[in-house]
């Protein structure tokens, strides 16, 4: 095991160039909102309302008194206010609050995903190497299944990410060298593992729990279902943060899957200059969306030399290699981690700036900067600020959601006809991860919020 770098510092700091409800649950989703479909609700929403779910990330292995995993549930008012339910039990353990960065121990998206139909809600256990299912009420969850997403083993732990398309779901294992792991989905939300669908990615993570700065960060279906997509960080180089020990290039990884719902058994890599591809979503036209945490340049920040992120999009071809559309499109913030979209614009949240970025996306896929600072979080008082995290746009494409685990609350923004960005206002009721960013002990006791689903 190697030894995380400046566990003390915040992770702007390692980043431093110096250094009616029910119903709407039952229904398909379409994809994205287009820009024209933006104001008016689709049959997903439930209408005017919706909700929303959060995963506390909590673990209890040194404190029993604390809770294991959980979920927080929201319901979502026609306005964009978010009431809290109720929190409800995964049956598993998540990672707790990182060493690297405490506010985003998983280094993920997609570690909570609904299904397309909206019946089931599934939740990784990165601590108990397991995948949750929920059967999704009106105003409740109910655990229908917990399974486990590979024997335990290097390379079959850590799960962080989870995706579904029809009766398949695939789950990252972001640990070690990496893995996915499928199963069938069956109309009670039963999760059974398919024989031979497990594949190694050579992640090259040496450390465990893997290290957030460099490890797989997500796992995503193409709307088609025809592939399966990879985001692997890998880290900074070494010239743009000295610190830095990059475990790759940054990679994106891409499966075919045939008949069976069996991945390829090679997968096409494409190489990202060290831009960090982090997480991802897809336009209506299938094209890939990528936030790149270290791809934009050095800049003088409120005094520092900060490396900035940028984001980028990318044709996959037939044969799951990444053409280009508009790579590196700098957004002047710092820590650009997770992108979503409403099929007319694009928003990431900016970790380390408190912020979110947007971006217009053209009609040929391109993206352009709308506003470095779209929105902004409230300052908490602690060290490292908000910490702006998982993200994800409601359903019928008008409102933004954004975690902020160093808040302990969700944070909500209304999407305008021009994309621009109006604050809802910041939801309590989930669990303030550590101040100062750094947790002193792997798998420690406390939450630290990440994944989030919107209807």
């Amino acid at each position: 095991m190697t030894t995380m770098f400046s566990l003390q510092q915040t992770r702007r700091s390692v980043l431093s160039g110096g250094t009616a409800l029910a119903a709407g649950f039952l229904v398909g989703r379409a994809g994205p909102a287009r820009a024209q479909d933006a104001a008016t609700p689709s049959a997903g929403s439930g209408g005017d309302e919706g909700a929303v779910f959060v995963g506390t990330n909590h673990n209890n292995t040194a404190n029993p008194d604390d809770p294991a995993n959980q979920v927080v549930m929201y319901r979502r008012a026609a306005d964009g206010e978010l009431t809290r339910i109720d929190s409800f039990a995964t049956g598993g353990q998540g990672s707790g609050p990182g060493q690297r960065f405490a506010g985003d121990a998983l280094g993920s998206g997609n570690s909570v995903r609904l299904s397309t139909d909206n019946r089931w809600l599934f939740v990784t256990n990165a601590g108990s190497n397991t995948v949750s299912v929920f059967k999704v009420g009106r105003e409740t969850l109910e655990l229908v299944d917990v399974v486990p997403t590979g024997d335990g083993s290097q390379g079959q732990r850590f799960p962080n990410s989870v995706t579904q398309h029809e009766d398949l779901v695939y789950v990252l294992n972001s640990a070690d060298d990496g893995s996915i792991a499928g199963f069938r989905l069956s109309e009670a939300g039963q999760l059974a593992p398919i024989a031979e669908s497990i594949r190694g990615l050579e992640a090259n993570q040496d450390r465990f729990p893997p290290d957030a700065l460099y490890n797989p960060a997500q796992i995503e279906f193409t709307p088609d279902g025809s592939k399966l997509v990879v985001t692997i960080k890998d880290g900074p180089s070494a010239d743009l943060a000295p610190a830095a020990v990059p475990t790759g290039p940054g990679r994106v990884l891409v499966w075919s899957m045939d008949e069976d719902g069996l991945p390829s058994a090679g997968f096409a890599r494409t190489d990202f200059a060290n831009r960090g591809p982090f997480g991802f979503s897809f336009d209506p036209e299938g094209r890939l969306l990528v936030a790149e945490f270290t791809g934009g340049g050095i800049e003088e920040i409120d005094g520092e030399e900060m490396l900035t992120a940028a984001a980028g999009s990318y044709e996959i071809d037939e044969d799951g290699a990444l053409t280009a559309i508009s790579a590196g499109v700098e957004d002047h913030q710092v820590d650009t981690c997770w992108l979503v979209n409403n099929g007319a614009y694009a928003y990431g949240a900016n970790y380390a700036s408190g912020t979110v970025s947007s971006f217009t996306i053209g009609g040929d896929g391109s993206l352009e900067l709308l506003e470095s600072v779209a929105g902004e979080a409230d300052d908490p008082g602690n060290a490292q600020g908000a910490t702006p995290l998982d993200a994800r746009i409601s359903q019928d494409g008008r409102f933004l959601y954004v975690v902020l685990p160093g808040a302990g609350k969700v944070g909500g923004w209304r999407i305008g006809d021009d994309g621009r960005l109006t604050k809802v206002g910041e939801f309590g009721g989930l669990p303030q991860t550590v101040e100062g960013d750094h947790a002193l002990l792997d798998f420690g006791s406390g939450g630290s919020p990440a994944g989030i689903e919107a209807i």
